[in-house]
């Protein structure tokens, strides 16, 4: 499954990291996935009416407990702790669901000096998510920067990349975080 990300970074009024902005756009292939699981399009006209699109939202963002939702946020590698997802919303963009959120942080974050970033994976390496757009800073403190880094395969990354496309669909691959390894980074630094 394919997945073309954005996220954002979102401050309170003391200059502390508060929530995440998350927007998922999901392949044509996971959006007719999602037709099926959700019994969508009841009426058989090929839209989406109001109350599919709400299923969808509240489908994709009411994650079991134990989930972090493929979102996860460092601050000097050490990771820091998320809420649930809050305001959920899903539409259509042609024939792809999109779907955003906000992600409270369990505990506002300081963050000048230090280096914070955010990366979006599967640890099983089942989703695969490409960071595309770093959303509108909004509250985002002007000392405050963000920095896209995309993931650049090097020799090591092509030999497990090829050992990840020989396992069968049933195998999981040995690492348990595997996804990290090939995570787009969104970089926040505050000065």
């Amino acid at each position: 499954m394919f997945i073309d990300a954005s996220a954002g970074f979102r401050f309170d009024d003391d200059r502390r990291l508060a929530k995440l902005r998350i927007v998922w756009l999901y392949d044509a292939f996971t959006t007719l996935n999602l037709y099926v699981q959700l019994g969508l399009d009841a009426d058989g006209d090929g839209k989406l009416d109001e109350d599919d699109l709400e299923k969808i939202a509240r489908g994709e963002t009411d994650w079991p407990p134990d989930y972090p939702g493929d979102t996860y946020l460092f601050q000097n590698e050490a990771p820091v702790a998320l809420g649930r997802p809050q305001h959920g919303t899903a539409r259509m963009i042609g024939d792809r669901v999109e779907v955003s959120f906000d992600l409270p942080l369990v505990r506002p974050l300081a963050v000048d000096g230090q280096r914070t970033s955010l990366k979006l994976y599967d640890p099983e390496y089942f989703y695969a998510y490409t960071l595309k757009t770093v959303l509108a800073p909004g509250s985002m403190p002007r000392e405050c920067r963000t920095r896209l880094i995309p993931f650049t395969p090097d020799a090591a990354d092509a030999a497990t990349q090829k050992l990840l496309a020989s396992l069968s669909v049933e195998q999981l691959p040995s690492n348990p975080d595997i996804g990290a390894r090939f995570a787009d980074e969104l970089r926040l630094t505050c000065d």
